[in-house]
């Protein structure tokens, strides 16, 4: 048999399949994507019926080179990337590129273990097409969407060298984020009060009651489309205070039930991506950089390399039978027979999702995380352990709970409820328990209360009355966790898409996290109300995930990708027309008057940012920067002097604002660029005649406090810039300026520390390193008798790493083999102490 050609996309998996594999098999790696739409031009013919034009990455001709010879050299090449639609698209890129007459099959490996690279190599198959035109036609439709947007929303919203940016599905999860802001900006907290009782039967422990009805009827926190009984104040909560305590309380009705909590699904990717926000506060990215690592191959000592997870990029919780298998005889091993249920456990995937896909398990259940642990870093380690227990868990029995819900009744028309209940089987939560996301509405905990004996006519006694004060809360921001579990309700993109929505929307400064949480920017809210006043079907929940939806059916072969993209331009082009000439960023009414006609004032996007305006324009032409608007002299330094002259020229100084804050410029700007700088409460004022003179030889200036754009304060000379005088405390100034400094213009520093103008830098100078005469133990190591101590120090680290001295917990530590214990000792060390051992060794 002659050689065979394994292609991938990570080149981490190379090392993993070595192992596999013997030496009929030689190994390349594409490194991700050859060939993509070209970066500066639209790169789709719409005259030929929308052909794509792909050209081959600039950064990837050496990698394509080698792709080429390797096939020359190969009888046969097995194309495997990554078994999802972005790696379909990447085998036929790949294969595009081959020499003609080249032997292609595709092999897509669930998982990177001896057994199942070996089973996709025994059955490969041709390139699906039609997962290929899924992937072609997403690409096209972004590209379409980006690019016919991107103009527009850089011209109207932002112009700079990074402009702005428009994505087909990045818009709508941008869209959610700005919604729930407005929900909680709109929200007005509803005062209620909590109300409850602490009672106990006769010789027995108390328990905690809540107060459920008034007069007929149930105590709610705000009113709904039922009749309720609000407690919206302190005056009737303390009337009903005042009725519980002289009340007389009596059970009425007691309910018992025993409640079954059932295991949750394999891990899936948006799960996966949820739970490690949720348990370790992991972003979206963090968690799939980490899948990638244990999917490709985590090296295992004298175990080699071994893939621990099955592929990451799914929706899917299909499970092979034989890993069903190996799960219930762990479960019985390790929990025994009562946590194992009669059946396997078999869950349904969605409708949408890729069946030949698993979900996310370990691949053997041999490799138990503490087992492995020391080969692990602490990441790798608890996200491996998670999918490890959910995996468990989801064939294990459910949690089984004896629930206990009592109505007390009194004799002032009022009724409380207590509920309490007890695990009697902990079932599954043995192995596993889902987290629920931040500020998420509070639940009950399951076996938090245990009620005593209780039965209807039974009389209790009155031991405490709670009043508690409380408010109605908006609904929480969204998290990168709860925001792709929202994508997914709503049908919004796919396992392999989420990471990079996630990133875009931060990337780009439309959010920013506060307490884990998304929250929109300026420039997010504004992009959104662009959006959609001009693009409504891109900003519209149900069209993007109706586009989903096609794009499966061409995945399906039930429609032609082609036709998919003549629909969407269709009606896509009219709106990008009209765009182009009538697009602007809706203006915002406010309830502020207009100071000069008094109509009322509007909030108007321009360069970057909002002002105010009148709404009556052109009849009244005030406008006024929002920050001038909002100014007020009581959040500044009370002994300011808001009168002074320009330090400069003399002239009347008026209050500026930029985007460092306020502060007092010259009214003769630009002529006179003086400028004084407003401290805040709290903040030391320096009057003119507390600082010094400038010391430059020729300058008549006068040292001014200013701020840096971190609020940091300094010191310059008030004719800065026509003099370089600058310090950061004025301690510094007769150490750095002696009384020879002439008066010089500052130069601002470019790149480098190098002055503006200023070409090239110092050569690098090469030194030649002395040689010693290495010991016999060193010599042994490195090779060589006669050595310089940089080559000696280089030789013994590519010692350490072929023959893995490292500890694998702590890479810092150096766990000597017989040899290097002759020049370090048998005892580890730490890595910075190899020098001092190393000198003992080298002798002039």
């Amino acid at each position: 048999m002659g050689k065979a050609l394994v292609i991938v996309e990570s080149p981490a998996k190379i090392k993993t399949l070595k192992k596999f594999l013997g030496s009929q098999f030689i190994f390349e790696s594409s490194v991700g994507h050859i060939r993509d739409l070209p970066q500066r031009e639209f790169g789709i013919d719409i005259e030929h019926d929308f052909e794509p034009k792909y050209v081959m990455l600039a950064d990837k001709k050496e990698v394509i080179r080698k792709l080429q010879e390797a096939a020359k050299k190969a009888d046969i090449v097995y194309l495997s990337p990554d078994p999802d639609r972005e790696g379909e698209a990447i085998a036929w890129h790949i294969a595009s590129i081959l020499p003609k007459g080249t032997k292609i099959k595709r092999t897509a490996f669930q998982s990177i273990t001896k057994a199942a690279v070996q089973e996709a190599l025994d059955n490969p198959r041709d390139i699906d097409m039609d997962l290929v035109n899924a992937q072609q036609a997403r690409r096209l439709l972004d590209r379409i969407v980006g690019y016919k947007i991107s103009p527009i929303l850089t011209r109207r919203v932002k112009r700079g060298r990074n402009g702005t940016s428009a994505g087909r599905v990045q818009s709508v999860a941008l869209k959610l984020v700005v919604d729930r802001e407005k929900q909680i900006e709109a929200f007005i907290p509803v005062e209620y009060w909590n109300l409850g009782a602490l009672l106990a039967p006769k010789n027995d422990k108390s328990f905690a009651a809540a107060l459920y009805s008034v007069n007929g009827l149930k105590v709610e926190k705000e009113k709904g489309t039922k009749d309720c009984f609000l407690i919206p104040n302190a005056q009737i909560a303390k009337d009903l205070v005042a009725k519980l305590k002289r009340a007389k309380y009596t059970v009425s009705t007691v309910e018992r039930k025993e409640k079954r909590r059932f295991p949750v699904p394999p891990f899936i990717t948006s799960t996966l991506q949820q739970e490690a926000s949720r348990h370790y506060g992991f972003s979206v990215s963090r968690t799939m950089n980490i899948a990638q690592s244990l999917y490709e191959g985590i090296d295992m000592g004298p175990d080699g390399t071994e893939g621990l997870i099955t592929y990451m990029r799914t929706d899917s919780v299909n499970i092979a039978p034989e890993a069903i298998q190996n799960a219930r005889k762990y479960i019985m091993d390790q929990f025994g027979p009562d946590y194992l249920p009669e059946q396997p456990k078999i869950y349904a995937s969605k409708k949408s999702a890729q069946e030949a896909h698993e979900g996310i398990r370990p691949t053997s259940l041999h490799r138990d995380p503490e087992r492995i642990r020391k080969y692990l870093n602490e990441d790798e380690y608890r996200l491996y352990l998670l999918i490890w227990r959910r995996f468990i868990a989801s064939q294990m029995n459910p949690a089984i709970y004896d629930t206990v819900s009592a109505d007390i009744a009194t004799d002032q028309n009022v009724i409380l409820r207590a509920t309490g209940s007890v695990v009697k089987f902990n079932g599954y939560l043995a192995a596993y328990e889902e987290k629920r996301d931040r500020g998420a509405p509070e639940e009950d905990d399951e076996s938090a209360k245990i009620l005593p004996p209780l039965e209807p006519n039974m009389p209790l006694h009155l031991q405490e009355v709670t009043s508690t004060q409380s408010f109605t809360k908006p609904p929480p921001r969204f998290t990168e966790a709860s925001l792709i579990k929202e994508l997914e309700r709503l049908g919004i993109g796919r396992p392999s898409t989420y990471a990079a929505i996630m990133n875009k929307i931060q990337s780009r400064d439309y959010t920013n996290k506060e307490n884990h949480a998304l929250k929109p920017t300026e420039l997010g809210k504004v992009i959104c109300a662009m959006l959609e006043e001009n693009f409504p079907p891109i900003m519209d929940v149900t069209f993007t995930a109706q586009m989903e939806d096609q794009l499966e059916q061409v995945a399906e072969h039930n429609k032609n990708w082609k036709e998919l993209i003549r629909e969407f331009w269709k009606d896509f082009i009219p709106l990008v027309e009209r765009a182009e000439k009538e697009a602007v960023v809706p203006k915002i009414l406010t309830d502020i008057n207009c100071p000069k006609c008094g109509q009322k004032l509007q909030k108007i996007w321009s360069r970057n940012k909002y002002f105010y305006g009148c709404s009556n324009y052109p009849d009244c032409d005030f406008t006024t920067p929002l920050e001038a608007l909002e100014f007020n002299k009581d959040d500044y330094a009370a002994d300011f002097n808001w009168d002074q002259p320009c330090p400069n020229c003399g002239s009347p100084m008026t209050v500026r604002h930029g985007k460092y804050g306020a502060f007092l410029g010259c009214s003769k700007y630009p002529e006179c660029k003086g400028i004084v700088n407003i401290p805040k409460k709290g903040e030391k004022i320096y009057a003119p005649e507390e600082l010094p003179a400038c010391p430059a030889i020729g300058c008549d200036g006068r040292l001014m406090a200013r701020k840096s754009r971190f609020g940091k304060t300094f010191f310059s000379c008030s004719n800065f810039p026509d003099c370089d005088v600058i310090v950061s405390t004025l301690d510094q100034l007769e150490e750095k300026y002696d009384a020879h400094h002439p008066k010089t213009a500052y130069v601002k520093k470019g790149k480098f520390g190098k002055k503006k103008g200023e070409k090239g830098g110092k050569k690098k100078r090469t030194i030649a390193q002395p040689t010693y005469k290495a010991s016999n133990d060193l010599a042994k190591i490195v090779g060589q008798k006669e050595i310089s101590r940089p080559e000696a120090t280089k030789k013994i680290w590519e010692y350490i790493k072929l023959h893995n001295l490292q500890d694998p917990i702590n890479k810092r530590r150096i766990v000597p083999d017989a040899d290097l214990a002759k020049i370090i000792g048998k005892e580890p060390i730490d890595m910075m102490k190899l020098s001092s051992f190393l000198s003992k060794h080298l002798k002039k």
